[in-house]
């Protein structure tokens, strides 16, 4: 067998389901390869940028390594926001890039790859030889997986055509298996727990999964404790009586009320950071237990009272039994009183809000969205690009399920939406994908992506936040008395944009267009925008 072809072959052996890229001169042959076999989809994306965010959208939904592939030289430097993006978000993927032969010094796409990975976080690893291919292989995805990161495969062109033996990969990526949090610490753990008069549970991402979920409510129930989630583990618990939704600057009030009047946080799989506690207010002056399934820090963690290192469902349901062992009681934190309020927080959600006058020619943003959630399926995923409308879309266009949101903003940079949404929409085809992005995303990297939508027949709904500028920049100029003149972005017609590539689009600019962009939405064949014009002189909420 020629390289491209084993890895190729090492890819189906891996089971790797949609591999995200655009062709080159380096890894033509090994796409053309992994097509033919069948064994999976292949999505091509127009920016190389775009497919390895779709690979992380894929990582997000499914909870297993996203696959990209790009070619050399340019298509790297693309591409590394979006590995930064997936270094900095703990997400596993791996990018199979081409290289330049090491002898080819006047190529013009020659750039020292290795260093510019390592630059952005991601790992790398050299794919050496062919008959060491899917050796290599093996170390990339393990990486990626044990160790939540991007790693980047490296595949020199020279060696292309060059032959080995066909390879298995034997025993393939082993599985994590952690033991629970034990010891002392551990015990300390549950002394606070049942001292406790208000303890509260959070969970982050590390508790996505049936066992976790179980396990924290069990605990949650014996401690009669309320739960609460960040926002990457947002609709966790959904359907629980005391669900308080999620912590941080987008609570409710009765979660605001009831975080702050708790006295012992209990936290499994959160970073806790400062958007989950407000800057640290939700945590001052309160005893914070921390479980972690494993040792990996990021910069976003607070120190908390106790730190534990281990399972997270073993842990809890230790913590469960301790209790019961020492006979403690529950807490009484949670009452019929806590949970009518909930129930009445739910429904004022689905009441739509009073609109604000805005100027000629837009709508509100908060009934506009809340009337769109009320037409929206209530399973959908959500991508939220990154700008000042995102709060509002995080709050208003709630998910019922964690894996339903795929989050953008880990680096921070505005234009990372669409190829999340590409990679959810192609590997949850049953679910809509409900697009969030501003005006300056959209022109940045998503209006070149539209016609990958329209030939994948990605049922992807678009939400534009039109405000004609740069959001966040419009904010300071203006608070400080200047002209914000420099932050307007004088849009072009995405509706018309968008109808070039084959979409459907309404643009919103009245009551009675929000109402039409509702029909639209219901009776939609394909993909669909929704051009909501905003006022960018109103701060959003």
């Amino acid at each position: 067998m020629k390289l491209f072809e084993i890895v190729a072959d090492g890819l189906a052996q891996f089971g790797v389901t949609h591999l995200y890229g655009l062709i080159g001169d380096a890894n033509l042959f090994m796409v053309n390869s992994f097509v033919a076999k069948g064994t999976g989809r292949y999505v091509a994306c127009n920016h190389e940028a775009s497919a390895v965010l779709a690979a992380i959208g894929h990582a997000q939904v499914t909870g297993r390594t996203g696959v990209a592939t790009i070619t050399h030289g340019p298509a790297l430097t693309n591409a590394a926001t979006a590995l930064t993006e997936a270094a900095k978000g703990g997400i596993p993927l791996v990018l199979i890039c081409g290289d330049t032969a090491p002898d080819d010094l006047r190529h013009l796409q020659k750039t020292d790859q290795r260093a510019l990975v390592l630059a952005t976080g991601a790992d790398f690893v050299d794919l050496r030889r062919p008959d060491t291919a899917l050796e290599d292989m093996e170390r990339a995805f393990r990486r990626a997986r044990h160790h939540r990161m991007p790693v980047v495969l490296n595949m020199r062109i020279d060696l292309q055509w060059q032959e080995a033996e066909p390879q298995t990969i034997g025993f393939g990526i082993p599985e994590l298996a952690l033991a629970p949090a034990t010891g002392n610490l551990l015990d300390e753990a549950v002394g606070m727990l049942a001292s406790a008069k208000r303890p509260l549970i959070l969970a982050g991402r590390a508790c996505i999964g049936d066992t976790a979920r179980d396990a924290l409510i069990a605990l949650a129930d014996r401690i009669e404790a309320p739960l609460a989630t960040t926002l990457k583990a947002q609709g966790l618990f959904h359907g629980h009586p005391f669900n308080i939704g999620i912590s941080g600057n987008l609570s409710h009030p009765t979660a605001t009320e009831v975080i702050m009047q708790s006295d012992c946080i209990l936290a499994f799989g959160a970073s806790l950071s400062r958007y989950t506690t407000e800057n640290g207010a939700y945590t001052k002056d309160k005893r914070v237990i921390q479980v972690l399934p494993d040792a990996l820090e990021t910069p976003r963690m607070e120190p908390p009272t106790i730190r534990l290192v281990g399972d997270i469902a073993g842990t809890a349901r230790a913590m469960t039994e301790l209790l019961d062992m020492a006979e403690i009681a529950g807490s009484a934190a949670t009452d019929a009183a806590l949970a009518d309020r909930l129930k009445a927080e739910t429904a004022a959600f689905e009441t739509l809000p009073p609109e604000e006058a805005t100027a000629p020619g837009t709508v509100d943003i908060v009934p506009a969205l809340r009337r769109l959630h009320q037409e929206l399926p209530r399973r959908r995923i959500l991508v939220a690009d990154l700008g000042r409308f995102v709060f509002s879309a995080w709050r208003n266009l709630p998910v019922t399920h964690p894996r339903d949101l795929v989050y953008t903003a880990h680096f921070g940079g505005i234009g990372c939406g669409m190829g999340g949404a590409i990679g959810a929409a192609t590997t949850v085809p049953d679910v809509p994908t409900v697009l969030v992005a501003g005006d300056g995303g959209m022109m940045l990297s998503a209006l070149g992506e539209l016609s990958v939508l329209k030939r994948e027949g990605a049922d992807v709904i678009i939400l534009v936040c039109n405000d004609g500028s740069y959001g966040a920049e419009h904010v300071q100029f203006t608070s400080r008395k200047l002209s914000p003149a420099l932050s307007m972005t004088v849009p072009p017609d995405f509706a018309a944009m968008a109808r070039a590539a084959g979409l459907e689009a309404v643009t919103v600019t009245d009551p009675e267009s929000l109402g039409a962009a509702c029909t639209a939405i219901k009776n939609r064949r394909g993909p669909i925008l929704i051009d909501l014009h905003l006022d960018p002189e109103k701060v959003f909420k």
